[in-house]
């Protein structure tokens, strides 16, 4: 198990992180500072608190759009390949009443 500092709205923090996966997780770090970043910049009113939150339920936002969109393109992808699945059944089926 690999450990990475990171430093989220001024904290540190040491986490630990499968072998290997230390670049996606820094990546993941900057994504999440830089949705920060924005959020205060918009509204420098708000707690730190209130700014995570609003990150994360920014973050579950596009997930959510997202897991949608790969539903909806895998019911795509299964009514394609169930036509041509009846299309290879139906040559078959011609070919063998030949």
């Amino acid at each position: 198990m690999a450990h990475l500092d990171i430093s989220i709205l001024g904290q540190q923090y040491k986490i630990a992180c499968p072998e290997g996966e230390e670049l996606a997780l820094q990546q993941s770090v900057d994504q999440f500072n830089e949705k920060i970043r924005n959020i205060k910049s918009s509204a420098r009113t708000l707690r730190n608190e209130q700014v995570i939150v609003l990150a994360a339920l920014n973050f579950c936002h596009e997930l959510h759009v997202e897991r949608t969109k790969h539903k909806e393109h895998a019911e795509k992808l299964e009514q394609r390949l169930q036509t041509i699945h009846d299309s290879i059944d139906l040559v078959l089926t011609k070919e063998s009443k030949k």
